[in-house]
């Protein structure tokens, strides 16, 4: 009967049967699925592969020009053409120096190394402070004194020896025969020193400057800006065209803010703060322009994941609209606006592209914020430049890049996290 009654169907009764799926239809889906998945594992893969080896080779080429002398040392030599005599009345004591050969009659000692550019010289590494080389002449003016210290290279050496007899020699012949030849001299007639050059200090205080100019200008802004569109703004069609333009011009090529920094930021620096041409305050007002979409969706979202009770808490107490924004909501958004901070130390650090057009790219060592200068990053732009680029300190520029970068964005992830406890 009841058999009977399972068959029997109601008129315009729809039956609907659940078909299981068998093993070949779900073989077939996972292999779907995985074809699908392949593309992006591939092209994962390939990024990986290719950064890894551009770091690998950043390493491995600028590990051997990093050194304290590439953020010390004047970008340009300086080379000074002494003379000296010597003093028999002096004697000196080796000071045994691995690696060096001791000149007996200057007091000082002198080995093989390398300079900024990895180019094989002859170095100064021990003087005595009673060498005559303390207290050397120059060629040009003998009412001039040049001190050498150690840490100069010796270029060409001009000497007469204890036999009135000339001799020249140059650092291609290396440390050995330098001394050598000094320790029979009577009389340096010539002796070039020089500083090292090469050296990035230059382009390290231009890019600290910067990064101080922008901060100054584009935080004040970004914050202000931020508190408008999360406070005051209503929602209508004025916001929505606001941030719909900030986001458009976070998409931007920042060649493009470097073109338009030249047109009007050049000019401007050049009426206002009476700079001429290229100057790190036209860089800092450009890179402003650069950071301000980044600051402000940043801070934004600082600003919004505050609980609304803090707000309704503050006014119910009393206080005025501006004296919850700035007492209540901004102390709790310092996070965010931290995060920010750093975001834009590393875009600031790494930018080159928009520099080139309001900064230049002549490596300077007298920086003046109104005069032209290059950045970290431009400095890897120059000098890679010509016939003969320099990889060694391009890469070991990189690497103090990459590292600053780096301890910036793991502070930005431990902030975001304390903003993301803040907010639970």
């Amino acid at each position: 009967m009841n058999k009977l009654k399972e068959e029997t169907k109601l008129e315009g009764e729809v039956v609907i049967e659940q078909k299981k799926p068998n093993d070949t239809y779900l073989k077939m889906k996972k292999v779907g699925d995985i074809l699908k998945l392949i593309p992006t594992y591939f092209s994962s893969l390939f990024l990986v592969v290719v950064l890894g080896g551009i770091i690998i080779y950043i390493l491995v080429t600028g590990s051997s020009a990093l050194s304290w002398n590439l953020l010390v040392d004047d970008y340009q030599e300086h080379l000074n053409t002494i003379t000296v005599e010597y003093d028999d009345s002096l004697t000196f004591k080796d000071p045994n120096i691995a690696d060096s050969y001791f000149i007996s009659r200057f007091g000082i000692s002198v080995k093989d190394g390398r300079d900024t550019a990895n180019e094989k010289c002859v170095t100064i590494a021990y003087i005595d402070p009673n060498s005559p080389l303390k207290k050397a002449k120059t060629t040009q003016d003998n009412s001039i004194t040049y001190e050498v210290k150690v840490g100069d290279n010796i270029d060409t050496i001009r000497i007469l020896d204890d036999e009135d007899k000339l001799q020249i020699i140059g650092a291609n012949k290396g440390a050995e025969d330098i001394a050598e030849t000094l320790n029979t001299a009577k009389v340096i007639e010539t002796m070039q020193c020089k500083t090292s050059g090469g050296g990035a200090r230059g382009s390290l205080i231009t890019t600290l400057y910067l990064i101080l100019l922008t901060l100054i200008i584009s935080l004040p802004i970004g914050i202000i800006t931020s508190i408008f569109l999360t406070q005051y703004a209503r929602d209508g069609k004025l916001k929505t065209i606001i941030t719909t333009m900030i986001d458009m011009t976070a998409g931007i090529p920042s060649i493009i803010f470097g073109f338009c920094g030249a047109l009007i930021f050049i000019p401007f620096c050049d009426t206002t703060f009476k700079t001429s041409g290229f100057s790190i305050l036209a860089g800092a007002f450009t890179m402003t322009i650069v950071l301000l979409p980044t600051i402000i969706k940043t801070v934004n979202e600082s600003l919004l994941v505050i609980p609304r009770h803090y707000t309704m808490a503050s006014l119910a107490l009393g206080a005025s609209k501006t004296q919850t924004v700035f007492k209540v909501i901004l102390p709790n958004a310092i996070p965010g606006i931290l995060a920010a901070t750093l975001l834009s130390i590393g875009r600031i650090i790494g930018e080159s592209a928009a520099l080139i057009f309001v900064m230049g790219t002549s490596i300077q060592d007298d920086i003046n914020v109104t005069k032209a200068s290059t950045s970290l990053a431009v400095h890897i732009w120059s000098i890679m430049q010509g016939e003969n680029p320099n990889y060694g300190a391009a890469s070991a520029i990189a690497i103090i890049i990459l590292i600053v970068v780096l301890i910036m964005s793991i502070l930005v992830k431990l902030i975001s996290k304390k903003m993301n406890k803040m907010a639970v």
